[in-house]
């Protein structure tokens, strides 16, 4: 669920060390909703990853990454907060903004445990 603010915006313009004001119209600024994952639990020794939409450059979900290699699937358990709510059923992720297909949940044969998969080129990620 997106909602909108409007709110009038200043411009400082400095040109002798005077401050002066100028009024500009209203813009629609996005404040976007971010849910906590209620099967959240902290992971030993991992490290924090930003996860955005690769068209949009949206952000889609804050994870906890255990090891240096490929990021390929993300556990739900391991998801602490993001714009999409984790605590109900989803057949697939999809971009809150662009509606892009982000990733496919599957259950994992050696764990039996609830994860993304994530579908290449359609994410990118920034360690915190």
């Amino acid at each position: 669920m997106q909602s909108f603010c409007i709110c009038k915006i200043f411009i400082r313009l400095c040109r002798n060390s005077k401050l002066s004001y100028t009024f500009v119209p209203y813009f629609k600024i996005l404040i976007m909703d971010i849910y906590q994952n209620p099967n959240c639990r902290k992971i030993r020794g991992s490290h924090l990853l930003e996860i955005y939409c690769a068209y949009c450059k949206y952000f889609i979900a804050k994870y906890q990454k255990v090891g240096e290699s490929n990021f390929v699937k993300m556990y739900n358990d391991r998801i602490i907060e993001g714009s999409i709510d984790f605590s109900q059923f989803h057949g697939a992720l999809f971009c809150p903004n662009c509606q892009a297909r982000i990733a496919t949940r599957y259950i994992t044969k050696t764990d039996k445990k609830e994860a993304y998969r994530f579908v290449p080129a359609a994410f990118n990620r920034k360690k915190i």
